[in-house]
């Protein structure tokens, strides 16, 4: 359903779609007319292109007993669930893949994979601000279903002339970052690190990196459960200087509200 959705806007930039599966012609049609389904299917049944590229899940029978779900034989063939993106000579530009069948994508992935991620900040983000810079927050859709991949977009807009730190710090100073308050069924990783320009500070020897203008930060999140309508509630830790001067270390809270839904079991 995420690959429909995002469809439309994929399709209207050029970009050609089609989804692979090891399930049968007749099966695939079903599915499609069930669920609204546009861009082409493949069938790749008995899974010779899936086995060819490398992509066949060999450990679907452990996945299944972790989520305590019965082994049938329908589900042998099953590939790692995926993405490739081609350019317009049939060149692999980028891949992404996922190790359990279970993690999915929100329609906004899907559609970053092959057009980049949009340089607007969505209207309803969550604001906060401090000296010198403007915090906002994000994620690339307002719902999410259980093990689908939800990413939280944090975005400072710093002030002409002011920076912040990002890692490596020396000690006694702070970092960039962003911390996930913990919420059951809830899993956040390790977010991405902005590219930092090497920077000193005169008179000390240390040597800093630092990020100006607009910085962005993306944490990946997960939920195991729906938990219906909930907030995401995050806080950024900052601190902002100047060529002249510090200002104290900082730290600004936001909430991203998100509605929970179903899983999709057909």
């Amino acid at each position: 359903m995420e690959l429909q959705e995002a469809w439309p806007a994929l399709e209207a930039r050029g970009v050609a779609l089609f989804g692979l599966s090891y399930d049968a012609v007749p099966v695939l049609a079903g599915f499609a007319e069930k669920r609204g389904i546009t861009f082409p299917l493949l069938s790749d049944e008995g899974s010779h292109t899936i086995r060819s590229l490398g992509l066949l899940n060999q450990h679907v029978a452990e996945q299944h007993a972790f989520y305590g779900i019965q082994m049938r034989d329908e589900h042998q063939g099953i590939p790692y669930p995926g993405t490739f993106v081609l350019d317009e000579d049939g060149v692999i530009t980028d891949k992404r893949f996922e190790q359990s069948y279970r993690v999915r994508p929100t329609a906004p992935v899907f559609a970053e994979y092959a057009l980049g991620p949009p340089a607007e900040v969505p209207e309803g983000a969550a604001r906060a601000s401090g000296p010198g810079v403007l915090v906002e927050a994000w994620t690339d859709a307002p719902t999410y279903r259980p093990y689908q991949q939800v990413r939280l977009h944090v975005q400072l807009a710093l002030e002409p002339g002011h920076h912040v730190y990002v890692p490596p710090v020396p000690e006694g100073f702070v970092s960039l970052g962003v911390d996930v308050d913990p919420l059951e069924g809830l899993t956040a990783g390790a977010h991405e690190w902005p590219p930092g320009r090497p920077f000193r500070v005169e008179g000390l020897d240390e040597e800093f990196f630092v990020a100006e203008g607009t910085v962005r930060l993306v944490v990946p999140l997960q939920f195991t459960q729906n938990l219906g309508s909930t907030l995401v509630r995050a806080t950024v830790r900052y601190q902002t200087c100047t060529e002249a001067e510090c200002f104290p270390p900082a730290s600004a809270s936001v909430e991203v509200p998100l509605t929970g839904l179903d899983l999709i079991r057909d």
